[in-house]
């Protein structure tokens, strides 16, 4: 099936066409989980297979994602113990993600995304479980970006040029401009909190993840993960937020990544849509 063709059977078919998105999403999610839950602690994502905390594997009929929580109720049917809500949450996230790609972008556009949402549920997983951002996502979210935009250049809106050469040369440009941005701007940002609040403000992993957002979503996308993720933070977060600014022995620390990862995926399916909003709001 060509790319029209199946842009045809989208416009034709979307339901259909999401539905089947957001199985192939959930399935990806079920792994996610895996990862969000292995390497935090260093263990392999391929083996042993699944199985329960008390050592047990998972049968394959009670391992299919969302239904086989749902079955279970929460518990496991081995030794009783609760399953954590987090697995089908992951799972349907990355369906409805999937979906939403699949429904909103061009299929190129479509299918990089599944990538760059992947990765950031990955991330924003590990530090709200672990409080802990494994480096291999980390770097692959930087790596794979710019791979990325060096072959498909529409990535970063390249596709004026009849030279294909020219239309990567600047797609990688756009990518490099978002990794230098993304991570001076964090940088300098982790320096002066850091030096203000007498504490680290802000991880390593958060400079490296906001170089990844600019690799796929340039120097406008790298900012608004910062800025917009500081927003989000803040209200999801503020009980948390205003601890950090209490006298006490021991200062919470509040966990980021998932703010910045949110904010990168909204710039990702709509940063033409906020930049176009952006601009009404000043003029008007």
């Amino acid at each position: 099936m060509s790319l029209t063709d199946l842009q045809i059977f989208i416009a034709f078919h979307p339901a259909v066409a999401a539905v089947c998105a957001g199985a192939i999403g959930a399935c990806v999610g079920s792994f996610l989980n895996v990862c969000i839950h292995r390497l935090p602690k260093g263990q392999s994502i391929i083996t042993p297979p699944s199985h329960c905390e008390c050592g047990q594997p998972i049968p394959s009929s009670l391992n299919i994602p969302l239904i086989g929580w749902l079955v279970l109720k929460g518990k496991a049917r081995c030794c009783g113990a609760s399953i954590s809500s987090r697995y089908p949450v992951v799972e349907l996230l990355t369906g409805l993600l999937f979906a939403l790609a699949l429904l909103t972008l061009a299929p190129v556009k479509a299918a990089i995304a599944c990538v760059f949402v992947s990765l950031l549920i990955i991330l924003a997983g590990c530090d709200w479980n672990d409080m802990l951002v494994p480096d291999a996502p980390n770097f692959a979210l930087v790596g794979t970006g710019l791979l990325l935009s060096i072959i498909a250049p529409s990535l970063h809106g390249e596709t004026s040029s009849h030279l294909e050469v020219v239309n990567r040369i600047a797609s990688a440009k756009d990518a490099l401009l978002g990794i230098a941005v993304g991570t001076a701007v964090i940088w300098w940002i982790r320096t002066i909190a850091t030096a203000i609040l007498n504490q680290e403000a802000m991880g390593e992993a958060d400079i490296i993840l906001c170089a990844g957002v600019g690799a796929y979503c340039g120097w406008q996308g790298a900012l608004f993960c910062l800025f917009g993720g500081a927003i989000i933070g803040v209200l999801i977060k503020l009980p948390s937020v205003l601890a950090l600014f209490r006298q006490k022995e021991e200062r919470e620390s509040v966990p980021f990544v998932p703010s910045m990862a949110a904010a990168a995926i909204l710039w990702f399916f709509y940063g033409p849509q906020l930049i176009q909003t952006w601009q009404l709001w000043t003029q008007g």
